[in-house]
C-alpha cells in the first residue's frame, strides 16, 4: 500500500512515504511549521495519511479537525501489552510492530533513544515489559536548569569517565551512565532470553550502538515502519 504515515511526538512530527511497501522519503516539521508543511506535503502527494500521536485526547481531536485528509490509526489495531497498571505509548507499540517487521525475531529488546530512552521487552509481536529513563540530552538539560552554574552542553562523546573540567564531567556523566545502563539492561535481556534481538532507534542510536560490542540492528524509522506495518494490517 501506498500512503503517508505520521507520528506525532512531544515536539515534533516525523512523517514517512511508503511506496510498494518501501519506505522512501521521510521528513519532520516542527510544532511551529507543522500546519504549513503538513498541507503542502498533502499538496505534493495525494495519497491516504494515516495519524498516531502520543499526545492528549484533545490535541488529537484539534488536529485532525485541521486536517480531514489525516485517518487516526484506531487504538486498538496496535500491538497488545501486558501491563499491571497504566497505557503503553503508541510509539514504543509501534517500534513492537516494527522490529517484528524488519527482523521477523519472535523476541527483541527495542531501544528508543528520545528526550526519553524507552526500553520495551516484545515477544511474538506483542510487549511484555520495559523501562524508561531521561535521554542524553535531557540528562545535561535537567544538570543546566536545576543548578545556578552549570552550563548548557550538546551531547559529544568522551572516551574517558573522569575528567578535570566542568564541561568535561557533564558529558562524561551522561555518556558514561547511558552506556553503562545499557550494558546492564543488554546483560539481563540475554541472561534471559539468549537469541533476543536488541533493536536500537531514535536520534542517538547510532551514536550509542557503535560503543558496545553486541550485535545492534540500528534503524532510525523504526517506528514509522511500525505504524506502516500497523496501517496496512487493518486495510487489508
Amino acid at each position: 500500500m501506498d500512503c503517508i504515515v505520521l507520528d506525532q511526538g512531544n515536539t515534533s512530527i516525523k512523517w514517512g512515504l511508503f511506496q510498494n511497501n518501501i519506505l522512501v522519503e521521510v521528513g519532520k516539521m516542527s510544532d511551529e511549521g507543522y500546519i504549513r508543511d503538513l498541507r503542502s506535503l498533502h499538496s505534493r502527494l495525494e495519497l491516504p495519511f494515516f495519524y498516531s500521536s502520543v499526545r492528549s485526547e484533545e490535541e488529537q481531536k484539534a488536529f485532525l479537525s485541521s486536517f480531514e485528509f489525516c485517518q487516526l490509526i484506531p487504538a486498538n489495531h496496535f500491538p497488545k501489552y501486558h501491563y499491571t497498571s497504566g497505557t503503553a505509548g503508541k510509539d514504543r507499540l509501534a517500534n513492537v510492530s516494527g522490529a517484528t517487521l524488519v527482523l521477523g525475531a519472535s523476541d527483541a529488546l527495542i531501544v528508543d533513544f528520545g528526550t526519553c530512552i524507552t526500553y520495551s521487552i516484545a515477544k511474538n509481536n506483542e510487549l511484555l515489559s520495559g523501562a524508561i529513563t531521561l535521554g542524553a540530552q535531557s540528562r545535561l538539560r535537567a544538570m543546566h536548569e536545576f543548578t545556578g552554574q552549570l552550563p548548557s552542553l550538546q551531547l559529544a562523546e568522551l572516551q574517558e569517565p573522569f575528567h578535570n573540567s566542568t564541561e568535561g564531567a557533564m558529558l562524561s556523566s551522561v555518556n558514561f551512565g547511558i552506556v553503562s545502563e545499557l550494558k546492564g539492561y543488554v546483560e539481563w535481556a540475554f541472561d534471559q532470553w539468549p537469541n533476543i534481538a536488541v533493536v536500537f532507534t531514535g536520534s542517538d542510536a547510532t551514536y550509542f550502538a557503535k560503543q558496545l560490542n553486541y550485535r545492534i540492528f540500528v534503524e532510525l524509522n523504526l517506528t514509522l515502519i511500525g505504524l506502516y506495518a500497523i496501517s496496512c494490517a487493518n486495510e487489508s
